[in-house]
């Protein structure tokens, strides 16, 4: 089943999430995701304060999982959590 990754970002270091994005998303490619939606400016509507989200749609949730507990991920992953704080999850698309 399809999955979602959202992510939502609270960026402090945009010269370094650019350089994680550049090395992140061909990591996503491999593990079968594709970039979706990307914005720096959400339109909030109710109870929740967003600031830079994006949406990469995965095969499955475990293709997500694969990605994330990949060693080639992990440098890249402590080099977003340096640059942003960020709130993560993954939900099955219909």
């Amino acid at each position: 089943m399809t999955a979602y990754l959202v992510v939502d970002l609270d960026i402090h270091d945009m010269k370094s999430i650019e350089d994680y994005r550049s090395k992140a998303l061909p990591l996503v490619a491999k593990a079968g995701g594709k970039l979706i939606a990307i914005d720096e400016t959400p339109l909030e509507l109710e109870g929740w304060k967003a600031t830079n989200m994006l949406i990469i749609e995965f095969p499955d949730k475990n293709a997500i999982r694969e990605l994330f507990a990949s060693p080639d991920y992990a440098p890249l992953a402590a080099q977003r959590q340096a640059a942003a704080g960020s709130r993560i999850v993954a939900i099955n698309g219909v």
